[in-house]
């Protein structure tokens, strides 16, 4: 066997009612899929089709040297039993996870020069997941914004938003089981936006993606993420068994994130659960401080892949248009916010909530904050940028009201991503 089959990666589909798995290496050679009608039967049907994959693949759990999974946007009951699935899998043999999304398996191999993508994922009777993709010049596919769902009236506005991001000219292209659904809607709005080459027949062609994410595109997707992190793993192995092992690099920050179900929304329980614990009430916000920055600058490095250092902060804090403030829960650090001011425009320039207080509401309360300082001071409107894959902080500002008006292509150094614009107009008071 070749070293370059000896990497054979599993992946799980199961978003939705059908689950389909596949072994493939790194060559792209499809080794085993499967694939089976499971409708609400996944916790019992999931484990016995990998173990079939893998039986017919010829491959043992311990040779794997990844498993991809797909992570959403999906069922919120599928998700979780794919996930649990794949660490179970992982665990005892230290295997590398990683998520992909359905929006990405949907777009894998598409190319579509001067397009805007949107992959489109079934979430309702009437309402629908979209993802938004740019194409280039020349085709290839980045992300544009944040997915968003909703029913057609309400996405048409999302779409339009994701239009004006792109170079004159650009048209949309819609895909998966939701345009499939959807199709004469769609085609009625934006005629033509079934199909990538203006010469195919949409009324005969088939839309792409129809039957939803297939087990081959997270596989594909899932080899090329995880060969860095199975080479690691098999750098540790070797190395622990030499008598005075070298130690080993410690995985990127951040590497386990793509592992979250992407929701979109969140499930009911947990929005009655917050709506029951107004955390919020027992945070208290005083202005950022030098004595606040040693517990900042833990936060700050824990959270971003660039953070700010210390004299940057130091900087802003001083600065006469510095307007900053901290979040404490009972004497800790929970978050803080740093912007600045320029004439009747405020810009946001940091927002950071510590790990532990994430997903409770501190983001929400330090923006609040924010929005009442500038009213107060008779701020117009507030900007700031934020990452075009960072889903959760664009829905967090979209929440308050802010939308995005631009984009700042290669902007983030560290990693070349694109930056959205985001705009919060301030209504005058009356």
């Amino acid at each position: 066997m070749s070293a370059a089959n000896d990497f054979h990666a599993l992946a799980i589909e199961c978003s939705g009612e059908r689950i389909a798995v596949g072994v493939l290496d790194r060559t792209g050679t499809i080794a085993s899929v499967r694939e089976r009608a499971s409708a609400h039967a996944h916790a019992k049907n999931l484990l016995a089709l990998v173990d079939e994959t893998l039986a017919a693949a010829g491959i043992a759990p311990r040779d794997l040297a990844g498993i991809a999974i797909d992570v959403g946007p999906g069922s919120f009951t599928a998700l979780r039993v794919g996930l649990a699935t794949a660490r179970g899998l992982s665990q005892p043999f230290d295997t590398p996870l990683m998520g992909v999304t359905s929006f990405a398996a949907l777009v894998e191999g598409v190319s579509a020069p001067k397009r805007l993508v949107v992959p489109l994922v079934i979430a309702g009777r009437t309402q629908l997941y979209a993802g938004f993709y740019r194409g280039d010049a020349k085709g290839e596919l980045s992300i544009l914004r944040g997915p968003a769902v909703g029913d057609l009236d309400a996405l048409a506005a999302s779409v339009d938003e994701a239009l004006a991001l792109c170079p004159r000219g650009t048209t949309p292209y819609f895909l998966g089981p939701g345009a499939a659904r959807e199709r004469d809607a769609l085609e009625a709005r934006h005629p033509g936006s079934l199909r990538l080459s203006a010469e195919a027949d949409g009324a005969d062609e088939r839309v792409a993606g129809a039957d939803g994410p297939r087990a081959e595109a997270v596989a594909r997707l899932g080899a090329r993420l995880l060969a860095p992190r199975a080479a690691l793993k098999a750098s540790r192995a070797a190395a622990a068994a030499t008598p005075a092992p070298a130690p080993a690099p410690a995985p990127a920050a951040g590497a386990d994130d793509a592992l979250r179900p992407l929701y979109v929304r969140a499930p009911q329980a947990v929005e009655k659960a917050q709506a029951l614990r107004p955390f919020a009430a027992e945070l208290t916000f005083t202005p950022f401080a030098e004595a606040d920055l040693d517990d900042a600058l833990v936060i700050e490095n824990a959270v971003f892949t660039d953070p700010w250092p210390r004299t940057f902060f130091l900087e802003e804090i001083r600065a006469a248009q510095s307007v900053a403030c901290v979040a404490r829960h009972r004497g800790i650090l929970a978050g803080y916010l740093m912007a600045w001011r320029l004439d009747a425009e405020m810009h946001l320039g940091n927002l950071a909530v510590a790990p532990a207080y994430q997903r409770r509401g501190v983001g929400q309360a330090l923006l609040a904050w924010l929005l009442e300082t500038g009213e107060r001071a008779g701020i117009e409107r507030i900007t700031l940028e934020v990452r075009a894959t960072n889903f959760a902080a664009q829905e967090l500002y979209r929440r308050f009201g802010f939308q995005a008006v631009a984009l700042r292509r290669g902007y983030y150094q560290d990693t070349g991503e694109d930056a959205l614009v985001l705009l919060r107009d301030l209504a005058p008071e009356s």
